[in-house]
């Protein structure tokens, strides 16, 4: 394979890895954490080469957080045949071309990897679906069947609120508990009101559950802690073991 033709005829990085392959490294980059995009570039049958992410692209996406159902898949594998290329069930994406082609087959592929990295990012879960599985572990690990998920109470108004977690609710000391998740270090306070208002609606109705807000560590926690004032038990979370006795 002529390795200083593919050198002189891509933009970016390109580096022999033996007679037969080399990789590229391209000056696009993930958006999830900033790696650089590239393509393995490996010569096939009748003197064409195949450019290859070697599944590079949706294992990003995968550590990156994003859950890849079927669905998710065939989304992406549409993606890339719309920038002709290949995706395959191992989550490879490819293409075989001339090596006079490698320009704009790889100009495509870096769109479609591109792309599909992109859209994935709207594949991980929400800050607030993250930090509830967090703080649901450690609540499992700390108080095992004690824990409840997702109870449903009726407030004062009359109406159902859900919690993400309750705790010893069919004893005479239950707790319900409400997660706040931080994104970027700044506090959802967006969930900090809505836990105020759960709180006020649940107070009057059930006078003796203790009512405790977990908030994940952030630069504006006090503040937010301050908001809830004599509503709840506020907790702070910033990693390791969770600090709530009951």
């Amino acid at each position: 394979m002529n390795h200083d033709a593919i050198a002189t005829a891509l933009c970016g990085r390109y580096v022999k890895l033996s007679d037969g392959s080399g990789y590229l490294e391209s000056n696009w980059a993930f958006p999830s954490d900033g790696t650089l995009i590239g393509a393995y570039i490996v010569a096939a049958e009748d003197d064409r080469v195949r450019i290859t992410d070697d599944g590079d692209t949706v294992f990003n996406a995968a550590v990156a957080g994003a859950s890849i159902t079927h669905s998710r898949a065939s989304r992406y594998r549409a993606m890339a045949e719309g920038f002709g290329l290949t995706l395959g069930e191992d989550g490879v994406m490819s293409s075989t071309c001339n090596v006079d082609e490698l320009p704009y087959v790889v100009a495509r592929y870096m769109q479609a990897a591109a792309a599909i990295a992109q859209t994935s990012l709207k594949h991980r879960p929400k800050d607030n679906e993250r930090f509830e599985r967090i703080i649901g572990t450690l609540l499992e690990a700390k108080f095992g069947r004690r824990v409840i998920r997702r109870p449903e109470v009726t407030g004062i108004s009359g109406h159902q609120l859900r919690f993400p977690f309750g705790l010893d609710l069919n004893s005479s000391h239950p707790a319900l508990i409400q997660t706040i998740s931080a994104d970027d270090d700044q506090t959802s306070w967006k969930l900090v009101y809505e836990a105020g208002g759960k709180f006020s609606d649940i107070r009057p109705a059930r006078p003796d559950t203790r009512l405790i807000a977990i908030l994940e560590s952030a630069k504006d926690t006090e503040k937010a802690g301050r908001y809830f004032a004599d509503a709840a038990d506020v907790v702070v979370y910033e990693g390791g073991e969770l600090a709530l006795a009951a």
